[in-house]
């Protein structure tokens, strides 16, 4: 687990190690133990490493004496030691023991294309083809580790962050309406866009190849939901046991400590009985809230207890809460209208203090079906034959009723769900996401950034009418959102930073490509039955407690809506309403002001005064 940056080819002979520097200061955190510049004069890159594997090997940036190649890389190869075996076989010497070596070794001999099919893990590198004069910049699966790009005349710059781009001087700085746009409907951005209309992202699943002053790119990978087999439950089930123990096995291999995430939701709790398994020391960590509709600290009690592993609890109030925010968003240079970065970030500072790596149970609702929609998609079909308007004037009512406080109250969730009436059913769940609908982004937003929302189509009906495939299910159809949008620019971005900023690195078993693959392939008559995640809740028959198995989702949340009024309220106003506010190019101040208000006197406004607040803390930090 690391961070790098670099520049292709170099800029200026004198100024480059500096420039690297440059970029490379703001992301200390991501590799705190090492640290190491190469430039030369046909490449510039850096690194900071984070040490799991092969403390004494494994140093970066990587460069082959002969072939004259270099390697930047950020995560971990699983099954790496079979690879080096075979390296071994065919008479290719490796110079350690580490999968960084390997990774580059497999690259030299395979090129990119046949490396990124056979290896599995959660990566993001940078790699300097010597014969060809050409840089390669490649992303995991499932976009578990982040990479982003720009231009400098004909200079490719590239980084683990925003941050190390906007960091390089010269690059300019003009914010994208377009990726703003998308983050008030999605709660992130999406696709290749940015906060800065120059710089973009690598997508999961896609290398670049940048050549003789020319970029191309390729999707090496791609979710296959077309592949559904004929098997029976039972079938699944032994198949599914042998493929996520293997892949817990792969994940609990490091030099350092090893721990695991526990919520005891049934995703973290069956993560947590395979590695019993094969770690009977293993210890958890878990977050105790002290309000109860937030907590979920006895299940994970439960779970630790029947499974007999040593779980550590840390306790968080409002206080603890506040002061984390207060150091996540002068970090934070992505948007991501998620509060639980807030509690995920305090979790890994806790976890950091005993072990070095972590495992998780993220993954396994986008591949299982495990939100509560995947229930009602008859019911959304049903909602999708309404006219819009009368999704429109149900939210025009709920939003302006007053509200309570608890997780998931009612009104909450009736409000949310009005956004979607009328919308094909595969977009429908996005709406009930969104903080945005159209018509609040037509009252509160400022012609200028209208005029140009206004000349590109809403993002959800595009990733709706991308992920439409008449071949596939209204399942599918959902699945796929979800997994290219949903889980890398959420949950797994939330979970990259909220560790990373705590030099924590998190693996998630249930991204394996080959648990990937089968479940992709497994009927969704499997997957909801009398409730979500039905495959996933029967093989956890008779390894877990069944007050767990049968227990409903509950996501990791704050009680923001309360915090906003009270504790929060202060410094979320001044900060919006600043005469400085960045979001004041583009935002009415009197129509945020009265959105304020409103939420003060009891009305429920979470959902947006959040999105803009982050919004605005991440301009900041991209313009500094």
């Amino acid at each position: 687990m690391c961070g790098f940056a670099g520049f292709f080819p170099p800029i200026n002979k004198e100024k480059d190690k500096s420039l690297l520097q440059l970029m490379l200061n703001k992301i200390v955190y991501r590799g705190p133990d090492d640290s190491s510049i190469i430039v030369n004069n046909r490449v510039a890159l850096g690194h900071h490493r984070l040490t799991i594997i092969d403390p004494k090997g494994g140093g970066q940036p990587r460069l082959d004496l002969e072939t004259r190649d270099c390697l930047v890389f950020n995560g971990e190869i699983y099954g790496y030691k079979k690879h080096a075996n075979y390296l071994k076989k065919i008479g290719v010497p490796l110079l350690d023991l580490s999968d960084t070596e390997v990774l580059f070794k497999l690259l030299i001999n395979l090129g990119i294309e046949e490396t990124l099919n056979i290896v599995d893990g959660m990566f993001s590198f940078a790699y300097y083809n010597a014969k060809q004069d050409s840089l390669y910049l490649a992303r995991d699966r499932t976009g578990e580790k982040p990479l982003f790009y720009s231009f400098y005349k004909n200079h490719l710059l590239f980084g683990s962050e925003v941050k190390t781009i906007t960091q390089f001087p010269l690059i300019k700085k003009n914010l994208s309406y377009e990726a703003i746009a998308d983050y008030l409907h999605l709660d992130y951005i999406s696709l290749e866009k940015t906060l800065i209309e120059s710089i973009s992202r690598v997508q999961p699943g896609q290398y670049l190849k940048y050549q003789n002053d020319k970029l191309i790119s390729k999707k090496y990978w791609k979710l296959n939901l077309k592949s559904k087999k004929d098997f029976s439950e039972k079938i699944a089930l032994t198949k599914l046991d042998q493929l996520i123990s293997q892949s817990v096995r792969d994940r609990l291999i490091a030099d350092v400590p090893v721990g695991l995430f526990l919520s005891g939701g049934i995703d973290s709790s069956l993560i947590s009985y395979y590695s019993k398994k094969f770690s009977s020391n293993i210890k958890s960590f878990t977050v105790k809230m002290d309000n109860s509709s937030y907590d979920e600290s006895k299940y994970a009690e439960i779970v630790s207890s029947h499974l007999n592993i040593k779980n550590h609890s840390i306790y968080l109030n409002e206080n603890d809460l506040i002061n984390s925010l207060f150091e996540i968003e002068n970090k934070l240079d992505e948007p991501i209208n998620d509060p639980s970065i807030i509690p995920t970030y305090l979790v890994s500072k806790f976890a950091k203090q005993h072990v070095k790596v972590v495992l998780s149970g993220d993954g396994a609702d986008e591949l299982f079906s495990g939100y509560s929609p995947f229930k009602y998609i008859f019911i959304m079909k049903i909602l999708s034959h309404f006219p819009k308007l009368v999704g429109r004037f149900f939210y025009s009512i709920f939003r302006n009723i007053k509200s309570k406080d608890n997780y998931m109250n009612f009104l909450f969730l009736i409000t949310q769900i009005s956004k979607g009436i009328g919308y094909n059913a595969n977009q429908q769940i996005f709406r009930w996401l969104s903080s945005f609908t159209e018509y609040d982004i037509k009252e509160i937003f400022s012609k200028n950034f209208l005029k140009v929302y206004s000349k590109n189509n809403n993002v959800i009906d595009y990733l709706g009418s991308n992920a439409l495939d008449t071949n596939l299910e209204t399942h599918d159809q959902i699945t796929k959102m979800f997994f290219e949008n949903y889980l890398p620019n959420d949950i797994l971005l939330k979970v990259d930073r909220a560790s990373m900023y705590n030099s924590l690195a998190v693996r998630s078993p249930f991204l394996d490509k080959k648990v990937i693959e089968f479940s992709s392939s497994i009927p969704n008559k499997y997957k909801i039955k009398n409730g979500t995640k039905t495959i996933l809740r029967k093989l956890s028959s008779n390894r877990l407690p069944e007050n767990i198995i049968k227990r409903r989702k509950h996501g990791f949340a704050i009680p923001l809506a309360k915090m906003l009024r009270t504790s929060l309220k202060s410094k979320v106003s001044d900060t919006l309403l600043s005469n400085n506010a960045k979001i004041l190019e583009f935002v009415n101040k009197e129509k945020l002001s009265k959105l304020l208000d409103s939420h003060f006197k009891g009305k429920d406004n979470r959902k947006m005064i959040w999105s803009l607040y982050i919004l605005e803390k991440c301009i900041e930090n991209n313009l500094k």
